[in-house]
């Protein structure tokens, strides 16, 4: 990691209270950023649900991760224009959602408890919900079978809804969605109690979401499924956002604050663990039964280039390097066990 000043305040602003988005440049997001949230906080009474929230979002898929109670459902929330901020503001498209009815009308929103009738078919609950939006009968219609169509479920379209799956109720969520032309997508916790089948369907819907330039929030604490999804995340936990940008950009900002972890794959792990606890980076060595040794480094960078040596030093080969800490469910654990410490 470079030592210099602006590099390290660089990485230090993605874990900053309140840190805002960055672009692919690692700059803040441009002002016309589609939702742009400027310390937001809503309180429920004494229980804090957002905490001086900053946040601004550009067009494509971003992912908000977070364990239950975190935060996710509020931040959707005033986002939609379900409740207005306690303090701070809440922008998208430039207007404040919860005051302007216009802007509501160009927001997508999946919500994660269920929205339709149960006793009617599908596509009867879509002609209604676009009906609903000010379309005529023939238009939606017309709209119905586009969203039936999208989501792959024209042949159940007239199926009463209460006889659908999970996976197929939260695929006609997405069909709507898909179908209008709404500029912002908010996605709730699209994977829950989902069968993975069904759960690559939906994140082939999703994606498409994304690949048509609009602006899609989701969240979930199904961690593989956003990093499936996009790269550019922020960890919310206690109602404050603990960290924002891309996976790779967090985790280098984390490797001089958190230890790193390693598994090598070695017929003697003993003698490989051995060898590992003489050197002044590893802080931890367990050898993992027969076939395997697994080490925490201070030095990840030159923990991988002593690994020849290693093999040297030993006479024993290494068959894998497995790398334990290098996506977002790594992320995800340092962030949020860093933001428990300061509560």
């Amino acid at each position: 990691m470079s030592g210099t000043g602006g590099m390290d305040a660089a990485r230090a602003s993605l874990f900053a209270p309140g840190a805002v988005a960055t672009s692919d440049a690692g700059l803040p997001a441009a002002p016309g950023g589609a939702v742009q949230l400027d310390g937001a906080s809503v309180f429920y009474g004494e229980v804090v649900g957002l905490s001086r929230v900053s946040l601004s979002l550009a067009p494509g898929i971003t992912g908000i991760v977070g364990p239950n109670g975190s935060g996710k459902s509020t931040l959707m929330k005033v986002v939609t224009g379900l409740m207005p901020p306690d303090e701070g503001s809440v922008r998208v498209l430039g207007e404040a959602p919860f005051t302007s009815h216009a802007v509501r009308c160009r927001i997508g929103f999946v919500p994660a408890l269920e929205c339709f009738h149960e006793n009617l078919s599908g596509r009867r609950n879509l002609e209604a919900t676009f009906m609903a939006q000010g379309l005529d009968a023939a238009a939606a219609r017309e709209r119905a079978g586009a969203a039936l169509d999208l989501s792959g479920l024209t042949a159940d379209g007239r199926r009463r809804y209460g006889a659908w799956s999970r996976g197929m109720r939260q695929r006609l969520k997405l069909g709507l969605t898909l179908a209008g032309d709404q500029d912002v997508v908010l996605l709730d916790e699209p994977f829950l109690g989902v069968d993975p089948p069904s759960r690559r369907q939906l994140r082939r819907l999703v994606l498409k979401l994304g690949e048509a330039g609009r602006t899609v929030l989701v969240s979930s604490h199904v961690l593989h499924e956003v990093e499936a999804l996009t790269d550019r995340v922020g960890v919310l936990a206690h109602g404050r956002l603990l960290g924002f940008g891309k996976v790779g950009e967090l985790l280098e900002a984390l490797r001089d604050r958190h230890p790193h972890r390693v598994r090598l794959g070695a017929v003697e792990p003993r003698r490989v663990a051995a060898a590992l606890m003489g050197r002044h980076h590893v802080r931890e060595v367990k050898v993992i039964g027969e076939d395997a040794v697994e080490f925490v480094t201070a030095r990840p960078d030159l923990a991988y280039r002593e690994l020849g040596h290693l093999v040297g030093e030993t006479g024993v080969a290494i068959h894998r390097v497995e790398t334990l800490d290098a996506g977002l469910e790594a992320v995800f654990r340092h962030v949020t066990e860093a933001g428990s410490r300061r509560l």
